[in-house]
């Protein structure tokens, strides 16, 4: 949930200036300019052509048709459905939260976190560099909505550490983003760009990995400094060393050394490892996806919660508290959607796909990569999907990208990093307000502290993007 009791020193602040408004309030508007631009812009639409299984544009085959504009009672009518489309991932979203929250209070993540600081030997940087790896490496499987579930737990280690809720909220959203945006094998971004621009799968990969650790090195830096200035010096925070969860509690690393495991929590233990083991082997094995993932949560929950001997009230009442905490980040998923549900009824989003992609042809050759990186970026804020939004620029892009001099291997790489990175800071990507959420921390608050961030990791995406320019980066 976001925050809505900011402290007295920040209230004081916006008092005397501008205060950014609500996240729904910029979705809303988001959701009124959309409607507002179906009755503006032309409507226009490509024909869609099956590739591989896969529906995508015809490059060739844009054409203007009948304007049809959105009421704007149906400008709402699209929230509902944007809910309604958005329901597993809300439910998986929910229930794993919900899930976690059980495993909370029985103490088990308490001893596991003591462990773990047991075993580095106090070493904060070094745990929190092993566990920004592990996300790292998920992220640039694709894992993406799949690590909010640890946000609760990243953020008691943070505190556990002597750092605050934001360093806890950065060790799981930062190396995901990160690491997901580059990804050299994510199969929902670069795998179906290379599929559509009839590249091999997976190629290039040398290069990426390159690109990869670099981004990936320079957002764990970002999140370290972070943590060791507040840690040194609490009043730099910009959230605060309250822990948001319900069950919130205060950690004394010496105690916390000294207390063992019961024999429930090492049952517990055991069940949450195998639950997030799960979770990464089920949409791999057994083709998963978030209603599986959800329930396989809930059920992990309900147990966990008799394993501790909890009654059903109490268990029903943790659930209930979790949910409620996380209502307003996880509603934002199916208001963002909205936005998307309001461009394609009034039949004007390939209209702003085909106006985007004219200037490209009249760039230098030697800048066409970085105005692709731009419009992808832009593309990104209506299109908050990696693999729907290669379906709808790719087959646009790629042709494009033969006509400008630059090849189809740097067209999936602009694509890539525009949609990717973008996701760090638009608030239609309903994933990113779920984990700023959990963590109750403002969407401003969050923006301006990874803004600097942002523009590290785009000068590297540019950088990249130079050098495949200059290289040609093939086969073609």
């Amino acid at each position: 949930m976001l925050s809505t009791t900011p402290t007295p020193e920040t209230s004081e602040k916006k008092k005397r200036g501008f205060r950014v408004p609500h996240v729904w309030t910029i979705i809303l508007f988001c959701l009124i300019l959309s409607g507002i631009m179906t009755y503006i812009v032309p409507a226009g639409e490509y024909a869609r052509v099956e590739v591989a299984g896969r529906k995508v544009i015809d490059p060739a085959s844009f054409h203007y048709i009948e304007q049809s504009p959105v009421t704007p009672f149906k400008w709402f009518v699209s929230i509902i459905e944007g809910l309604t489309a958005s329901m597993a991932i809300m439910s998986m979203i929910w229930f794993t939260i919900s899930a976690t929250e059980v495993y909370t209070q029985t103490g088990t993540l308490r001893k596991m976190i003591a462990w773990l600081l047991k075993v580095c030997k106090n070493n904060y940087i070094l745990v929190m560099v092993a566990i920004m790896s592990f996300f790292a490496v998920r992220g640039a499987m694709g894992a993406f909505e799949l690590h909010i579930p640890f946000v609760p737990m990243t953020i008691a280690l943070a505190l556990a550490c002597g750092c605050d809720v934001m360093t806890g909220l950065a060790l799981a959203i930062i190396p995901t983003f990160a690491s997901f945006a580059i990804g050299p094998i994510n199969p929902y971004t670069v795998a179906v760009a290379q599929g559509i621009a009839g590249l091999p799968v997976y190629s290039a990969m040398g290069f990426r990995v390159v690109i990869w650790l670099a981004i990936c090195i320079t957002a764990m830096w970002y999140v370290i400094r972070y943590a060791a200035k507040v840690k040194a010096d609490p009043s730099k925070s910009v959230s605060g060393f309250i822990n948001p969860s319900p069950s919130a509690e205060t950690f004394d690393i010496e105690e916390m050394k000294k207390e063992t495991m019961t024999g429930r929590q090492k049952i517990l233990t055991v069940m949450l490892l195998v639950t997030i083991a799960l979770q990464i082997v089920g949409p791999m094995q057994w083709k998963w996806g978030f209603a599986e993932i959800g329930a396989m949560w809930l059920i992990s929950g309900i147990l966990a919660g008799v394993v501790a001997g909890f009654d059903n009230y109490k268990i029903c009442h943790i659930m209930a508290d979790a949910s409620a905490a996380i209502f307003a980040g996880v509603i934002c998923i199916g208001l963002a959607r909205s936005v998307s549900v309001v461009l394609a009824k009034g039949q004007i989003l390939d209209t702003v796909i085909y106006a985007l992609s004219i200037p490209l042809q009249k760039i230098p050759s030697a800048f066409s990569a970085l105005g692709m990186l731009v419009i992808q970026s832009i593309i990104n804020f209506f299109i908050p999907s990696g693999s729907g939004q290669a379906a709808v620029t790719m087959p646009i892009m790629a042709p494009l990208a033969d006509v400008i001099g630059v090849t189809r291997q740097t067209a999936v790489l602009a694509f890539q990093l525009g949609d990717g990175l973008t996701n760090l800071i638009i608030p239609t990507m309903g994933a990113l307000v779920v984990y700023i959420g959990v963590a109750k921390i403002e969407f401003s608050t969050f923006f301006k502290w990874v803004l600097p961030l942002y523009g590290m990791l785009m000068a590297i995406g540019s950088a990249g993007l130079i050098i495949a320019t200059v290289i040609k980066l093939g086969p073609f």
